[in-house]
C-alpha cells in the first residue's frame, strides 16, 4: 500500500519524516491511516491507447464490360 506521511513516524525501527511517500504492508498502512499519521496515495490509472480502428476497404463487384477485343460470341445466322 502506498501512503504519504502526515507526521513523522517510526516504521520498522527507522525514522520516516512527514511528507515522504513510501510503500508499506497492508496492516502497517491501515494502522497509519486509522491513526491519522498518513494518507492513502491514489495513483492515476494508466490509460491504454484505444486499438486503432481496422480499415475496411469497400469492394464492389463491377460487371465485366465487353471491350472491342472481347465481343460476345453469337451464333451466325444461316441464310436461306
Amino acid at each position: 500500500m502506498k501512503v504519504k506521511l502526515i507526521r513523522g513516524v517510526m516504521i520498522a525501527g527507522l525514522v520516516k519524516k512527514a511528507g515522504s511517500t513510501l510503500e508499506v504492508e497492508e496492516n502497517v498502512g491501515r494502522m497509519l491511516l486509522s491513526s491519522n499519521k498518513a494518507e492513502l496515495v491514489v495513483e492515476p490509472a494508466v490509460k491504454k491507447a484505444a486499438p486503432a480502428a481496422k480499415k475496411v476497404v469497400a469492394t464492389t463487384a463491377t460487371p465485366k464490360v465487353a471491350t472491342p477485343k472481347e465481343k460476345p460470341s453469337t451464333p451466325k445466322k444461316e441464310t436461306a
